[in-house]
């Protein structure tokens, strides 16, 4: 997030993982595009850049950018079903123009909060 608060700060818009210079956990599997889509993974999950939404490795802060960066469990973690059960929203932070606020998301669909019990406090 850090990486993505300074990008925002210069650009005043949203980069995705190539632009902003990140690189996700593990083994990169996709690089990605300009349009987004990297990709890496460990032996247990699989960690995602937005795969769509950006033009040109941007997208306007205005717009926003929903599950900009996004975590699924490849198999059953205790009661925790895999998938993509965490995810980081990206939106223009009320008042300010080059500031965001990031919006961490775990599925409620199974249950993965007690698994990262202060994953939702992540930007906070």
């Amino acid at each position: 997030m850090k990486l993505q608060q300074a990008y925002i700060s210069e650009a005043v818009a949203i980069g995705n993982w190539q632009i902003i210079g990140y690189k996700g956990p593990g083994e990169e599997k996709n690089h990605g595009t300009v349009n987004g889509g990297a990709k890496s993974e460990t032996t247990n999950f699989t960690y995602e850049d937005a795969a769509s939404g950006f033009t040109s490795n941007t997208v306007a802060l205005a717009t926003g950018i929903t599950a900009g960066w996004g975590a699924s469990n490849k198999a059953n973690l205790n009661d925790c079903t895999a998938g993509k059960n965490w995810t980081i929203d990206v939106a223009k932070a009320t008042g300010s123009e080059g500031d965001a606020t990031f919006t961490a998301k775990v599925s409620t669909a199974s249950d993965c909060t007690s698994l990262t019990p202060n994953f939702n406090k992540i930007g906070k």
